[in-house]
């Protein structure tokens, strides 16, 4: 063969398609998320630890969540992707990472993040959202 694969493997290009149009992944159409916020205090409803929207006539990439808090005991976590709640009341023992591995979201899907005190003790919460944008 005259090209630079091997004869076993097939060469496939990847696009995107925004709205009804067909874009080629290229890194001039990625855009790099890397939302990073904190909540302190002591309410025991769920606040906003970080969140993500993705962008308008984009294709949003999820990569990676994370967590830690200053009293793990003392934290719940709650994590809501789109229409979903994936966990809510969770308690964790130290920081945490969740892969994604480029999970794919619609323009508009948020990603949130957030945190309560479970009994009004004072927290400490950082959270972590990244991801890309293409489009």
């Amino acid at each position: 063969m005259a090209n630079d694969l091997p004869d076993y493997t097939k060469k496939i290009a990847i696009t995107v398609t925004v709205g009804t149009e067909q874009v080629p992944v290229t890194s001039a159409s990625e855009s790099p998320v890397c939302e990073v916020d904190r909540y302190a205090g002591t309410d025991t409803t769920y606040q906003e630890v970080a969140s993500w929207t993705v962008a308008a006539d984009v294709i949003g990439y999820l990569a990676e969540v994370s967590m830690e808090s200053s009293s793990y005991s003392k934290t719940y976590f709650k994590l809501v992707i789109g229409a979903t709640t994936l966990f809510t009341d969770k308690t964790i023992q130290g920081p945490l990472s969740i892969p994604f591995a480029d999970v794919q979201l619609a323009e508009g899907t948020v990603v949130r993040l957030s945190a309560r005190s479970t009994d009004g003790t004072s927290i400490t919460v950082d959270g972590m959202i990244s991801g890309k944008e293409v489009g």
